[in-house]
């Protein structure tokens, strides 16, 4: 008989190997402070995860199905099971619904959205305020001034204003500053021209609203935003053309860099600030 190659301590030096690799992994991870924020592939829809200072988890909009249940898999500790901020911009099912599959698998500390009072929102919407209730987790409406704080940074909420009234929920939609990061959910160019006298200065990441559609980011806003960074959030192959023709000949005539969860995946970013 021949004897076999891959002796008893063959594998006892690969398992401690592989022990100390991970070991390595996993404290790298567990002492990195930078503050990490990632642009989740959730398909047509709108999701952002944060982790602040390796400390806080910070969610903005939850995609349309559980995919982002892989993201925060991927990027989220495992040890951690707390989501201590979740913010959700407006009540589109292509924003919302994967809090459904969050709310069964993790700790909301608080949840952020907007008062939908002068909305008809749909049944669906309803049911997710429900079971947030009935999981005893804080809801708190933010409107246009309000901050914010987490650890180091704030989150600095520009839209929407108090007593604005519309019948089109994407005028609704938050739009949210935090470190230099704009995020616009599905900002109409009518909430746009709003936020173009003055409120809105130079960031450096922008998340082009409403998916690159024609119907959401201007060239003047886009002026005043002026990021080094665009970040769509889109489905690949969607039935909506998502992102336009329009909005990408926008930001390659002001030479933006584009970056697309429809092309790239998950899109990953560390802030040095």
């Amino acid at each position: 008989m021949f004897e076999s190659p891959v002796t008893k301590m063959t594998v006892f030096i690969t398992v401690i190997a592989s022990f100390f690799i991970c070991l390595s992994i996993f404290f790298n991870n567990y002492f990195d402070e930078r503050t990490k924020i990632v642009f989740c592939n959730v398909g047509q829809g709108d999701a952002a995860y944060i982790r602040i200072k390796n400390k806080i988890d910070v969610l903005i909009d939850a995609g349309p199905d559980k995919s982002i249940l892989s993201c925060l898999g991927k990027y989220m500790p495992f040890w951690d099971r707390k989501i201590e901020l979740a913010f959700l911009s407006h009540p589109n099912n292509d924003h919302y619904n994967g809090y459904f599959f969050i709310t069964d698998r993790y700790q909301i500390d608080k949840f952020i959205t907007i008062d939908t009072l002068d909305l008809v929102v749909s049944k669906t919407y309803k049911k997710l305020l429900k079971k947030i209730s009935e999981k005893n987790i804080p809801v708190f409406y933010k409107i246009s001034g309000d901050k914010i704080k987490a650890e180091d940074g704030v989150f600095t909420i520009y839209w929407p204003s108090i007593n604005f009234t519309s019948n089109n929920d994407n005028d609704f939609s938050s739009v949210i500053l935090f470190n230099g990061v704009l995020f616009t959910g599905d900002a109409s160019p009518f909430v746009l021209g709003r936020l173009s006298h003055g409120a809105i200065k130079k960031v450096d990441i922008l998340k082009v609203p409403h998916h690159g559609s024609k119907n959401g980011l201007t060239k003047k806003f886009l002026d005043l935003a002026d990021p080094e960074v665009a970040v769509i959030s889109a489905g690949k192959s969607n039935s909506y053309g998502h992102p336009s023709k329009e909005v990408l000949d926008m930001l390659k005539a002001k030479s933006v860099k584009v970056r697309r969860t429809d092309v790239e995946g998950d899109i990953v970013f560390e802030l040095t600030r």
